[in-house]
């Protein structure tokens, strides 16, 4: 017999409520990386054979998501932070996010 508060519950209710939206397996910023790495490069080096390697990004990116979902938001917030000038004594990225 469950009772009104199992933390079971709670706790598949908190991780589906945190977790960031996702499409088969891939969250829809590394759905984004996947196509626009690969367009890029097409586009600058004008060759659609690069196109080909858009299924290996998406792959790359389940392996990824499979580890962790939250990895593409941790790499997002790392690029958006700015340079800290103490880096070699606080060894970190930046004192707080813009």
């Amino acid at each position: 017999m469950q009772s009104l508060h199992d933390p079971e519950e709670g706790e598949v209710l908190v991780l589906s409520m945190t977790r960031p939206s996702m499409l088969s397996g891939l969250t829809f910023g590394s759905i984004g990386v996947s196509f626009f790495v690969p367009g890029m490069a097409a586009m600058i080096t004008r060759s659609v054979g690069l196109f080909a390697l858009i299924p290996l990004f998406l792959f790359l990116s389940y392996l990824v998501c499979l580890k962790d979902v939250y990895l593409f938001g941790v790499f997002e917030s790392y690029m958006h932070l700015k340079i800290c000038i103490n880096r070699r004594y606080w060894g970190c990225r930046s004192y707080a996010p813009r």
